[in-house]
């Protein structure tokens, strides 16, 4: 048996990290994030997600999708991101050990192709916040910097 294709990756908003990766696993499992069940406009499910994963893996996917979804500047996206270095680092830490424990669930009949950008503070970030001290570096994500 041939083994199939994920990509691995956060999109903003999409509750999921996996996305098929070649036609054979997209006519097996379809489109959109693997990993994660679809919900209608009043929160009832839609479909379970495609992946069958631990709940540990869930939790941390969970996690890294919430704070994914602060990376972006709250003011205008394009803008610098708010995020640390000590931030960024630890979310490259929790992306790399979900992308292990994928591999280690789901190796045995996939190979997961790791497309998720690693983060670093940016250095246009110092003048920026500068030029715009209502805003502040961050640290952790409590909240959601883009609604």
């Amino acid at each position: 048996m041939t083994k199939g294709a994920l990509r691995f990756f956060f999109d903003y908003g999409a509750g999921g990290c996996l996305w098929a990766g070649d036609a054979e696993t997209c006519a097996s499992l379809g489109v959109g994030p693997l990993d994660a069940g679809s919900f209608g406009l009043h929160g009832f499910a839609l479909s379970s997600s495609k992946l069958r994963l631990s709940e540990t893996v869930h939790r941390l996917r969970d996690q890294l999708d919430f704070q994914h979804s602060c990376y972006l500047n709250p003011l205008y996206p394009p803008d610098p991101s708010l995020w640390s270095q000590a931030l960024c680092d630890q979310f490259n830490a929790d992306v790399d050990r979900l992308l292990v424990l994928l591999r280690q669930e789901l190796g045995g009949d996939y190979n997961i192709l790791d497309e998720q950008p690693r983060y670093a503070e940016d250095a246009r970030l110092g003048d920026y916040l500068a030029n715009n001290p209502d805003l502040q570096l961050l640290d952790q994500v409590t909240v959601p910097t883009v609604r």
